[in-house]
């Protein structure tokens, strides 16, 4: 049996802390690209369709859209802007670089960490 002395402790823990900040950055980048692809949907609707729209978790309303070119977004602070959908779209693809170039920053730490721990 193999006997981990403290500072190999706090490595092992600090890698098990950092894996778990990384599946919930996946889980972010995946909730970023599912919304990416359902602007991509919107747009190509003709404007026609009854389509349904979440008023609660879980609950929903069908309509037809008023207006299909523009969207309002939260951007933060409960700042509500308006925006078309090609921006909207645009602005995830910007929000998915970011989150991944955060994860890859993190996925070479834990490699670190990994090699420490093991050295």
């Amino acid at each position: 049996m193999i006997k981990m002395n403290e500072e190999q402790y706090q490595l092992a823990y600090q890698v098990e802390q950092m894996q778990k900040i990384i599946e919930s950055i996946d889980s972010q980048l995946n909730e970023v690209l599912m919304t990416r692809e359902s602007l991509e949907d919107f747009k190509a609707l003709e404007g026609k369709e009854e389509i349904l729209f979440p008023i609660a978790n879980g609950i929903f309303v069908s309509g037809k859209l008023a207006n299909d070119k523009k969207l309002r977004m939260n951007v933060g602070n409960n700042v509500v802007v308006e925006k078309t959908v090609d921006e909207a779209i645009d602005l995830m693809q910007k929000q998915y670089d970011e989150i991944n170039n955060y994860k890859e920053e993190l996925l070479s730490q834990l490699e670190s960490l990994l090699n420490k721990l093991q050295g």
